[in-house]
Formats: C-alpha cells, structure tokens, sequence
C-alpha cells in the first residue's frame, strides 16, 4: 500500500489543535465531489474540515447552491473568509471556526455533505453521519479517499476515490482492515 497518499502520513500525531491535517483538494477532484453529489442551485453544501474552502468556493460559483465551511483551524478560516470576499460569495457562503467533532453538532441543516476523513475519525462520525442522511431522504454525502467501513455506498468512483452516501445506502461488507491501519494515526 502507497502510504505518500497524504502530507504527514508517517507522523503519529495530528499538527496542534487539529483532528485531521490540511490536504488541497485538485480542481478535478472537487468537480467530481460536486458532480457525485448531484448539487443545484436548489441545495446547500458543507464542506466538513474545508481547509481553504475550495471544494465548497467552487461548488457556490459552480451551481449558483449555498454554502458553509467549518473548520477547527483558525488561519483556515480566515483565508477562506478572503477568498469569499474577494469573489464576492458573502451572500451565498459561510465559513466558521468549529469542532464537527462535539457532540451537538449538526452539518448546519445542509443537504449535501462532504469530507476528506482518515478512517479513524470516519469511524467516530459513522453514527453521526448515518443518523443525518437517514433522518432526511434529500441529504447525501461524499467521503473522499476512504469510504465508511462496513457501510456500502450508493454510488462511487473509482478513479477519485469518492464514496458517495445517501438514506438507501446499507450496512455490509466494504472496506478494508487495512484502512483501519493506515497512518496517520490521528
């Protein structure tokens, strides 16, 4: 298995305050994420972990959808929030320093969802994650690189690695053991 998937793969610990590192999302693989998601004008997306924005920026200027970005990291945030400014987003987009990982949260009401998880925290958001899409037949998500393991997957594409989920998707056999033991271990 090629472990130079990600920036800090061999690290054992997360950078300061994060739960998972900042990896830039290609043009083409945020095309795709927004593609599989079927998004319209219609919805409203998050980005869960959006890093500098661009999946949800290119989503908001693509389908005309709104728009949300969290992430725990506040230097993120920030040069998100000039990025929407300067492409004149404001009235279409949100980003906001916050932890998907406390228990209240709620993925702001949103129908669309995507993240780019190690599997570690896939594993701790999966009831979280599947109660959501369950609780509302409009919502669907996209896990990026690592699918949610023994949950099979509506749709998916190989080529990008994109694991899409929605209220049909059914608990079976998928994924690997050895995706439980990837690095980075945070």
């Amino acid at each position: 298995m090629d472990n130079d998937w990600m920036p800090y793969a061999n690290e054992p610990e997360p950078p300061q305050g994060q739960l998972i590192p900042f990896i830039t999302s290609p043009p083409q693989l945020c095309e795709e994420v927004i593609k599989l998601l079927g998004v319209t004008e219609k919805d409203k997306i998050i980005d869960v972990g959006c890093g500098d924005g661009r999946i949800v920026i290119s989503a908001v200027e693509s389908t005309h959808c709104k728009g949300v970005g969290i992430d725990i990291n506040q230097d993120l945030i920030n040069g998100c929030i000039k990025e929407m400014n300067e492409k004149n987003l404001n009235n279409s987009l949100h980003f906001q320093v916050d932890d998907f990982s406390r228990p209240d949260f709620d993925f702001y009401q949103c129908d669309c969802v995507c993240f780019y998880f190690v599997p570690r925290i896939i594993k701790m958001m999966k009831p979280k994650i599947l109660e959501y899409l369950r609780a509302d037949h409009s919502r669907r998500c996209v896990s990026i690189r690592f699918p949610i393991k023994n949950i099979i997957p509506t749709k998916v594409n190989e080529a990008m690695k994109l694991y899409y989920y929605d209220w049909q998707s059914k608990e079976g056999k998928y994924g690997t053991n050895e995706d439980d033991c990837l690095l980075p271990a945070f």
